[in-house]
């Protein structure tokens, strides 16, 4: 690849990074706290009645908390330390778990 095309995808990563981050509204620290609850068998309106309690200017809301319950977030590396994003990979991977073996019990 030439110099052009590795910056213009280099571009087009942050520009699509940026796009997603605002979009979800929640932050990746949010996101941690909702994986690790629901790994301790919380429901999502608790969830989010405890984001909002522990900070009110959250955008959070209980629909994207619901969705984020599930695994289907992504928090990129920039957003969090080294060790915060290995730790929500782990996370992530354990609420993918979770759910399989949910779906298996039914």
């Amino acid at each position: 690849m030439n110099k052009f095309n590795q910056e213009h995808i280099q571009k087009k990563q942050i520009r699509r990074e940026t796009k997603r981050t605002d979009k979800r509204i929640t932050t990746g620290e949010e996101v941690i706290f909702i994986f690790e609850k629901i790994l301790e068998n919380w429901k999502t309106i608790k969830i989010y009645n405890t984001i909002i309690q522990n900070n009110p200017n959250s955008t959070t809301d209980k629909k994207s908390v619901e969705t984020i319950a599930k695994g289907n977030c992504k928090v990129y590396e920039s957003e969090l330390t080294k060790d915060r994003h290995v730790y929500y990979l782990e996370l992530r991977e354990k609420v993918y778990q979770y759910h399989k073996l949910k779906d298996l019990i039914k």
